[in-house]
């Protein structure tokens, strides 16, 4: 599965090729992007023994506050699959020297009667140094988007919303 701003996004695309006439289709651009699965972050976490942060949703704010910090440093630390890493040395390789966002596109970002606007974070990265350096940039940017669908904000505003168990990927 993909987030709801990534869905919004290929629905419209796929609007737009189908309905817009010649005239608008050209003068519409999409940026180039890509998507990882929903089911990659529990991947990543279970594989970089990381899935005890997961009850950082039940413990009291204080502690939620004061483990973020540890816990971003043991995301970042964390590495990918060998086949997501290949997957995506192939996608710098196609974008060349263009720089690119990192965000978010969770499934409950944009879900009805709730906004999870500016919970997430989202990274930019140049894109200019060595292969291994942006490669690097990369998969760093992505863990970080992951530890911060843990943030305390985000947890936090799940509680105030009654969306505490609900499963956010």
């Amino acid at each position: 599965k993909i987030g709801g701003k990534a869905a919004g996004l290929v629905l419209a695309a796929r609007i737009l090729h189908e309905v817009a006439d010649e005239s608008l289709q050209e003068s519409i651009v999409f940026p180039t992007s890509y998507f990882l699965g929903s089911d990659l972050i529990y991947i990543f976490t279970a594989m970089n023994g990381l899935m005890h942060w997961n009850n950082q949703k039940y413990k009291p704010e204080e502690k939620i506050y004061s483990e973020y910090p540890l816990l971003c440093e043991q995301f970042s630390a964390g590495r990918f699959p060998p086949e997501v890493v290949q997957r995506l040395r192939e996608i710098l390789g196609e974008m060349g020297r263009k720089p690119l966002i990192v965000r978010s596109s969770s499934q409950l970002e944009d879900s009805y009667g709730t906004s999870f606007a500016g919970k997430y974070q989202s990274f930019f990265c140049p894109n200019q140094g060595t292969p291994g350096e942006n490669l690097q940039a990369l998969t760093n940017a992505i863990a970080r988007v992951y530890a911060s669908t843990l943030n305390p904000d985000a947890l936090l505003y799940r509680r105030t919303k009654g969306l505490q168990d609900y499963d956010e990927r």
